[in-house]
């Protein structure tokens, strides 16, 4: 309780003091913190909802318009850049060191939902905490078409954008009330829930394949992007 108290108190001076700038600057400063938040390796310290909370609490409602336009566009450069560092470094990505943080398991993942899919999983892992910045470095990995990945990767940053401006309008009203500590807190549980769900899903798929015999030319197919 304590920790929280002293988070809100946190947020709320940087709020303050954040309001005192000139909006263009936090616009700006919103869209390289979310560049970073979807590039594979900083992007899994980075959370973006927050990003977008802060900045709509230190601005208004009325600047949403600019920061949905700057979370579609770190969205785009941020996975443009995972896409062409999986593309040119290939598997070997996985055995750098920061691809060794990023754990094995999350790498085998995201590769799996990848080829399951043919890149829709592009889509809906924007959503899923962690796994959204490793899923474009995969799909480098696999030679998809970037003209393919990066048309996936609009329609979904569109979607993200708009539903985490919404929801970061709709809680910055909240937090004045019931304080910045307690709405962090929900949106980490709801990000790690999210992440969590997934990673049971994606491993109850790979045990039924496993058990079940994979049909001839199946391989070869979930790679034809």
């Amino acid at each position: 309780m304590h920790l929280i108290t002293e988070i809100d108190l946190a947020i709320r001076e940087f709020v303050a003091w954040a309001a005192t700038l000139d909006p263009w600057l936090c616009v700006l400063a919103a869209l390289v913190l979310l560049v970073l938040e979807t590039s594979l390796f900083i992007g899994v310290l980075i959370p973006g909802e927050a990003t977008l909370l802060i900045t709509v609490a230190a601005l208004g409602a009325r600047w949403t318009p600019a920061l949905f336009a700057a979370a579609v566009l770190g969205n785009l450069i941020g996975s443009s850049g995972g896409y062409w560092l999986g593309r040119l470094l290939g598997p070997g990505l996985r055995t750098t060191w920061a691809g060794r943080k990023i754990g094995d398991r999350r790498w085998r993942t995201a590769e799996q939902v990848v080829q399951e899919t043919g890149g829709r999983a592009l889509i809906t892992m924007r959503f899923v905490a962690v796994v959204h910045a490793v899923v474009p470095a995969v799909v480098g990995t696999l030679r998809m078409p970037y003209r393919r990945f990066l048309g996936i990767v609009a329609i979904a940053a569109m979607l993200w954008a708009g539903v985490q401006t919404a929801i970061a309008v709709a809680l910055g009203e909240a937090a004045r009330a019931v304080g910045y500590g307690w709405t962090m807190v929900a949106l980490t549980t709801a990000a790690a829930v999210a992440a969590g769900v997934f990673v049971i899903r994606g491993a109850r798929r790979q045990a039924s394949r496993r058990a079940a015999p994979e049909p001839v030319g199946s391989g070869a197919e979930r790679n034809a992007f």
